[in-house]
């Protein structure tokens, strides 16, 4: 069968589903009963007569199926209407539809009559439904998307109001695919035969009784659009040797394959991405995930397991769970209790993949907390014998006691290694600053620091983080056990003084001119945002702009600075632990300070291995970015080669040849837990359980920071992929909220994010990562668990005046600020800028507007005011915004106006205007002031940008008050019911410094849009 054969079923909609009936065995196609347009116009009777006889009273949909769908060059899908829960008995129900559907084709279609209708029988039964694409549509990649509903919905993926999404590899065994997809993709592959593997968009539905149901069948646009085509046997090769390679990695603990995660334990996911670098995997191996991860947590008594944690498949970093798992388990466990207690953990994560990155608090029991023998019973109902469990539970208990009376002598021993591996960095650091090392003496000064870090380090620093989270673990399930408030702990955790409230201080002290950038620069210049990434820069070659953010409104904790000691005593002495209350308090504030000092004191040397590295890059003739693609071994090789840079031409291949091979892979999708080698093959987009920080409810403006890094993130909700603490300085610039695709409930982020009581969504995964960064304006409830968009009129069609002024050379020209259209622009619309040299300004309503906006800036004229001024007029302007405002009036389109706006139809209307008046109450410019909201009866804060004002008695009669300065008597919002009038004499556009003050104008905005639009 060629592929003119293929070309010619594919036509409309009706055609080509009445050309497959004819020949496919594997699915089915509804009855159908194809209508030409020409038809149902001379012929309306005979036509709903024949449509009630053909489907005898059934439900039917009637869908559109014009000339100008589903061709290889446009799909226009979704574009023209089609009318599900149609009772063919009923003729004016079906009239109606029809005429629905010819009314969409007449908004592009001039003749109708060779157009058609297609009605077909409506599915029933339906328990799945969606779109599978024969090629993936972002890069053309040989799998199968599909995207679909499975709670009974025959139309929630193409309407894009609900789905799930799976990706499958073209060339797998359908045997190996779980029902009910491997019928669908037998049933798929059948019509791929007959259109000679042409790429398709097929929408389909599975009934309750397993059969496979096609709605449409249509060429994927999208992969014929595609420049560049995929090598399908080289993508399938690739695939095989990611499986070999899957599969050749057997555990020690059982010879088995491993299950994989990407965000269990050491979630490198988080720290260094799923997609790193040669450079950044190479590191976080060398120094924490071969041998560190390990040799900190056996100091203390966990198990030993001498072998590396991290594995890499294609691009992605994984971490193995049974190794995970195993190494937290006590040492003193005999080896058979603890090979049963790992299977059992695997079992129970394999129930619920969305704890993968929740292990330590959802899956296994690491640490003996004031709830383990509680939670704990859960082993005597799945296999363990009370005697393991007792047996479990009691050598958990001595290793969670001896880490709680020894962990002053364990904290002095590491901090004196970190002493050792300063030392060693010191004289390096400073001879880099000084240029006195040559460039071998640098490769060497490399592997010197990589072996002080793993000496004197990354162990010591495990094994606090170990202790940080039996804090942490404490904290927690002393509230879940009833002895603390979550304030109460809150308060408490929040008054330790970490490195990272150190440096928020300090940053302040810095904009304020109490600390040198040179002091700042010397504590926390080696911090950077990719801990791992050579490409980013350090924190003393950032430019930080010493701004205060210290807000008036900010929050204050004020509550207690400890805990309870008899409430504290009781649980201990419950539990059994053997120190008192004070001691315990001792041991939750230095855990918690010390995980995140031993951290940052090991990245100064980190920080420094890569410095030389760019310092030997500049000296080779090799730039940073291409250094990123260098391994740990190829800076060994340098150190033992007489000349260094005589390698430079191996190293270019190398990075070459390691940039391509990444490239190959990033086409590869890969899952975030494996379990096994299927999973490579099958690949279901699992929507994560995103790790919510503080119980608030926000909404903002994101900014995602990958495409916006130099975007102002102030008052907004950043969302960054990984949660790396190299992101430190975040927070020193006011956000609103934050969001990560990757992340723990215990990582240095979500800590930091409760510190400072900023919402967030830690690790949402790519699904809800995905939504949020394509998402303008977001709503987030942390409280109850909820991302979503915020309110959003997208169809609205409104207009927006301009400013009046003259360029460089005397022509007249328009000025608009782009905040103004940025505000609307979250709201879901952007306004059409009008021209205030419009002469024939009526055509700007040939199409429907729905709201008028008049923007602020400049003074009116001086008849408009108490007393004459000489500022600069804008005749034009005030010309073309009067005409409007009474257009819209007269028409009854709604009107938002603001400063001068609200100003000018004030004055329009019958009110006085006063010129900068004096006020009782100074307000400066650009500082926020309360205003007394009249009808709701409270206070909220907003901007002042202006100095003319519109006192309560010279409001025009017309209009009602909506917000007073109550302290300076002058209105400050009005608005009009009958002219559909709201006038803000603040800017919404413009900053605001209070918290929440933009929340508050943008939902006044939307109570007036919601009110006079719907």
């Amino acid at each position: 069968m060629n592929n003119g054969y293929g070309q010619q079923i594919v036509s409309t909609k009706a055609n080509t589903l009445y050309a497959l009936s004819k020949v496919i065995k594997k699915s089915k196609i509804e009855k159908m009963y194809i209508l030409p347009v020409a038809e149902f116009e001379n012929n309306r009777e005979n036509v709903l007569r024949d449509i009630t006889e053909t489907y005898g009273g059934e439900q039917i949909i009637v869908r559109s199926s014009s000339s100008k769908e589903d061709s290889f060059k446009t799909s226009n899908a979704g574009h023209y209407e089609s009318i599900l829960g149609i009772d063919s008995g009923d003729s004016e129900q079906v009239n109606s539809a029809i005429e629905k559907v010819i009314a969409s084709y007449q908004k592009d279609i001039e003749i109708l009559d060779h157009e058609q209708i297609l009605v077909q029988r409506q599915a029933q039964n339906v328990k799945f439904s969606g779109v599978i694409f024969t090629r993936d549509i972002q890069g053309n990649r040989p799998y199968y998307l599909i995207n679909y509903d499975d709670q009974g919905s025959t139309d929630s993926v193409t309407s894009g109001s609900g789905g799930k999404t799976l990706w499958i590899v073209k060339n797998a065994s359908i045997s190996e695919i779980d029902e009910p997809w491997g019928k669908l993709i037998d049933a798929v592959q059948e019509i791929e035969l007959f259109l000679n593997g042409m790429a398709l968009d097929i929408e389909f539905a599975i009934n309750e009784k397993g059969e496979i149901i096609i709605f449409q069948v249509r060429p994927l646009v999208a992969s014929y659009k595609q420049v560049q085509k995929m090598d399908d046997g080289d993508f399938f090769s690739r695939i095989k040797g990611i499986k070999e390679q899957y599969n050749n990695n057997k555990s020690v603990l059982n010879g088995r394959t491993m299950m994989f995660s990407d965000m269990a334990f050491w979630n490198p996911s988080e720290i260094i991405g799923s997609n790193p670098r040669s450079l950044e995997y190479s590191l976080y191996e060398e120094i924490l995930l071969k041998h560190a991860w390990n040799q900190g947590i056996a100091e203390i008594g966990y198990r030993r397991l001498p072998n590396k944690l991290m594995f890499k498949l294609g691009n992605k970093p994984y971490i193995s769970v049974e190794y995970s798992f195993y190494s937290l388990l006590p040492q003193s466990l005999d080896e058979k209790l603890a090979l049963k207690l790992v299977d059992f953990y695997c079992n129970k994560l394999k129930n619920d993949l969305t704890a993968h990155d929740k292990i330590e608090f959802e899956i296994a029991y690491t640490t003996y907390d004031f709830c383990t023998e509680k939670n704990s019973r859960e082993l005597l109902e799945n296999g363990f014998s009370k005697e393991e469990r007792d047996t479990f539970l009691k050598a958990l208990f001595t290793l969670t006691n001896d880490c709680l009376t020894g962990f002053k002598e364990l904290t002095d021993k590491d901090l004196l290694s970190l002493k050792l591996m300063d030392n060693i960095r010191q004289p390096i650091e400073e001879a880099l600053d000084a240029g006195g090392l040559s460039t071998k003496e640098m490769f060497r000064s490399i592997m010197i620091l990589l072996d002080a870090i793993t000496r004197y380090g990354t162990p010591q620093f495990t094994r606090q983080a170990r202790l940080a989270f039996m804090a942490r673990a404490f904290c927690r399930t002393l509230v879940f056990a009833g002895y603390f408030t979550d304030e109460e702990m809150d308060n408490f955790t929040k008054s330790i003084n970490t490195i990272s409230s150190e440096f928020d201080n300090d940053f302040e002290r810095y904009s304020v001119g109490k600390m040198s950038m040179e002091d700042f620069n010397k504590k926390y210049g080696h911090l950077r945002s990719g801990t791992y990434d050579i490409r980013t820069d350090r924190y003393d070659k950032m430019n930080f702009r010493p701004v205060s953010n210290r807000r008036k409104d900010q929050l204050k904790n004020n509550g207690i600075k400890t805990l309870d000691r008899e409430k504290l005593k009781k649980a201990i002495d419950e539990v059994g632990f053997n120190v008192t209350p004070e001691e315990f308090i001792e041991f939750l504030k230095s855990a918690i300070k010390q995980r995140e000092y031993f951290k940052f004191e090991f990245t100064r040397s980190l920080s420094l291995v890569l410095e030389l590295l760019i310092n030997i890059g500049n000296d080779i003739d090799i730039k940073r970015r291409d250094l990123s693609w260098l391994n740990v071994d190829d800076i060994m090789e340098c150190v033992s080669t007489a000349d260094p840079a005589s390698l430079r031409q191996e190293l270019i291949n190398r990075i070459n040849g390691r940039r391509q091979e990444n490239s190959f892979n990033r086409n590869i999708i890969m899952p975030a837990v494996i379990t096994d080698e299927r999973d490579i093959d099958f690949i279901p987009v699992t929507e994560a359980r995103p790790n919510f920080i503080t119980a608030r409810h926000i909404e903002g403006e994101v900014i995602v920071l990958e495409d916006e890094p130099d975007a102002d993130i102030r008052d907004k909700i950043v969302a960054i992929p990984k949660a790396d603490p190299g992101y430190e300085w975040i927070f020193t610039k006011g956000i609103k909220g934050f969001i990560t695709k990757y992340g723990g409930v215990a990582s240095h982020m979500a800590i930091r994010c409760a510190e400072f009581e900023i919402p967030a969504a830690i690790g949402c995964g790519e699904k809800i990562y995905d939504y949020v960064t394509s998402t303008s304006y977001l709503d987030m409830d942390c409280r109850n668990g909820k991302i979503e968009e915020g309110i959003q009129y997208k169809n609205l069609r409104a207009l927006i005046t301009q400013r009046e002024g003259v360029n460089q050379y005397g022509d007249p020209t328009d000025i608009l600020e782009s905040a103004y259209v940025r505000f609307y622009e979250l709201l879901g619309f952007i306004p059409v800028p009008v021209s205030n040299h419009t002469k024939n300004f009526e055509r700007l309503f040939d199409e429907k507007v729905d709201l008028l906006i008049v923007v602020g800036g400049g003074s009116l004229d001086s008849r408009y005011y108490d007393k004459k001024h000489d500022d600069e007029l804008q005749p034009h302007r005030d010309a073309m915004e009067e005409k409007l405002i009474r257009y819209c009036i007269s028409h009854g389109i709604p009107i938002i106006a603001t400063c001068r706006g609200m100003q000018y139809i004030n004055v329009l209307f019958g009110g006085k205007l006063h010129y900068h008046p004096k006020l009782k109450v100074k307000r400066p410019r650009g500082e926020d002031h309360k205003v007394f909201l009249v009808k709701e009866n409270r206070e909220i804060y907003v901007n002042n940008y202006h100095k003319d004002c519109i006192f309560t008695d010279n409001l025009a009669p017309c209009f009602t008050p909506v917000a007073i300065d109550k302290e300076n008597d002058v209105v400050e919002a009005y608005e009009s019911e009958a002219m559909k009038i709201l006038a803000l004499q603040w800017h919404p556009e413009r900053r605001f410094e209070t918290a929440n003050a933009l929340e508050e104008t943008r939902k006044i905005v939307l109570d007036f849009i919601r009110k006079h639009i719907g």
